[in-house]
């Protein structure tokens, strides 16, 4: 099982931290400008700036393929800690045309962001051939092209790179005001004398089923960290914008102010299923969570044909599988029932499925379409408002 990790620590039981300090900051820029550039993926350049302000400890830059073999064949890194999604820089070839394949072990190189400005430095440690079906199929499970990672894995270039990173500057985020970093949120817990914290990932604005769960992790913990993925979502999902919007509205209105903390986490979303919620898991303890709540299919993509490429408790399973030094909180699927009159499961409702009234995001979405104002019983006015306007989704 590996060794057995304290929890309330950063994983790894330290906080990584690559940010460049202000005193060296105008030198490095000035340095890199005449450095050789990469443009990264998308995903590479959100991993950066996770990377850079510890949200990814104890990793220090991209994986090296020791470290990418080990996770792809055990679910751990080489030094036996458990750690299920690769973190890889495969800059794609056709940004950098004859770039990667000239660069060397030992080269220092500048990682360009989405505005084409340098904001990271990379030491180059490695160099190797990316497997991409050997990635798609022990990471993902599938080689489907309708998976949205897999499809990804398309655009990546077949040159890996790994070494450390020095970021010089944050990104630009959409919802930059709710970005905060592991050592900020750490602060917060520290100031409201929070000993125990529950971490709750998404990626849709909330609903009732969601707020339930929130508010059952609330009665046993001290605080509830709620922390949407808002960064490069697939086709179809929710804008930041949207979904930190309705959230903000929620919190504000019905929740305590002293046991709640709302931010985001910008980080392109990996749909791996039970994979993608242990990493998920791993960054939220990094973020201070004591606890990390694990709804049904978290992390999950369907098919083409709507089929779930997961079982939808897998991710519940494989938190029995590794110990990573949280506490996972599991609930099964949450409904609104009639005859109870309440938000319910089927661990606590007796009740006829006839009674019960989904809160499904496709529900919701097609009560909204048809122009149809969802009842309280399963989304808050305010949310409700929120997503009647136009421009929701991503293209």
């Amino acid at each position: 099982m590996g060794r057995l990790i304290r929890v309330g620590e950063p994983y790894g039981g330290k906080l990584v931290n690559r940010l460049v300090n202000e005193k060296d900051k105008e030198r490095i820029e000035r340095e890199a400008e005449s450095m050789v550039k990469i443009k990264p993926h998308i995903d590479a350049i959100y991993d950066v700036d996770k990377i850079g302000i510890g949200a990814y400890s104890p990793l220090n830059g991209f994986m090296c393929l020791d470290d990418v073999r080990s996770v792809i064949s055990r679910g751990r890194l080489s030094n036996d800690l458990p750690w299920t999604i690769p973190i890889i820089m495969a800059p794609p070839e056709k940004e950098n045309p004859g770039i990667v394949s000239a660069i060397g072990e030992g080269d220092e190189v500048a990682l360009l962001d989405a505005s084409d400005r340098p904001f990271a430095l990379m030491h180059v440690e490695d160099k190797f051939e990316l497997e991409k079906k050997e990635f798609a199929k022990s990471i993902y499970g599938t080689l489907d092209m309708s998976h949205p990672n897999v499809r990804d894995l398309s655009d990546l270039g077949g040159i890996a790179l790994g070494g450390k990173i020095d970021q010089i500057k944050r990104l630009d985020l959409p919802v930059g005001r709710f970005e905060l970093t592991p050592t900020e949120t750490r602060k917060t817990f520290e100031e409201n004398e929070w000993r125990t914290i529950a971490a709750y990932q998404c990626r849709n604005p909330p609903h009732a089923a969601h707020e339930y769960i929130q508010r059952c992790s609330l009665e046993i913990v001290d605080g509830l960290h709620i922390h949407p993925v808002v960064g490069r979502l697939k086709k179809g999902d929710y804008r930041p914008e949207i979904i930190m919007k309705a959230y903000d509205a929620v919190v504000k209105k019905y929740y305590r102010s002293d046991r709640v903390l709302l931010s985001s986490l910008s980080i392109s979303m990996r749909y791996g299923g039970p994979k993608a919620a242990l990493f998920l898991a791993i960054v939220r303890k990094n973020y201070g969570a004591t606890h990390f709540i694990v709804g049904r299919d978290l992390a999950g993509a369907k098919d083409a044909k709507g089929r779930d490429f997961y079982d939808p408790y897998e991710c519940h399973r494989i938190f029995d599988e590794y110990d990573v030094g949280i506490i996972p909180l599991k609930y099964s699927e949450a409904f609104y029932c009639k005859a109870c009159g309440w938000m319910a499961s089927s661990k606590t409702c007796p009740h006829d499925t006839s009674q019960h009234v989904s809160t499904s995001q496709t529900k919701i979405r097609e009560m909204l379409r048809d122009g149809k104002k969802p009842p309280m019983e399963i989304l808050r006015p305010e949310v409700a408002e929120v997503l009647s306007g136009t421009n929701l989704f991503v293209d």
